[in-house]
């Protein structure tokens, strides 16, 4: 039996069209598949800078948060701070704390001198927002 041209060319319009939703519909599958993968590395590092936060806390708990005394040494013991300011007088301070702020309850501000040594340390609570 033999299919007259048109239903050919409708059959075939018809099987296109299908095969650019199953495209389209491929993409968005990556698209999603890669947001999730993007929030997977998001927690990780949520989480791992909460575990570095937690280590902190018990370093200072225990009374040996002098032990750390330079840059690299916060660094290599407790991760990258959330956020490093550069004050007037040539010092830096670095906060740690949970990296969401409304699940922080306290944090800790570590101050160092142009060459990278401790200065001080001080634990705040943090304000809730709302």
């Amino acid at each position: 039996m033999r299919i007259p041209f048109e239903k050919a060319m409708l059959a075939a319009a018809l099987l296109g069209l299908c095969g650019c939703n199953v495209v389209n519909n491929l993409q968005g599958l990556s698209v999603l598949g890669q947001v999730a993968r993007e929030g997977d590395d998001q927690k990780r590092l949520i989480k791992n800078n909460d575990d570095h936060y937690d280590k902190l806390k018990q370093v200072i708990a225990r009374g040996h948060i002098n032990e750390y005394k330079d840059k690299s040494s916060f660094v290599y013991a407790f991760g990258q701070p959330v956020l490093k300011k550069d004050l007037k007088d040539g010092t830096q301070r670095w906060l740690y704390r949970y990296a969401i702020y409304r699940t922080a309850k306290d944090k800790v501000y570590v101050y160092f001198d142009r060459s990278g040594k401790m200065i001080k340390w001080e634990q705040l609570p943090c304000p809730k927002l709302f």
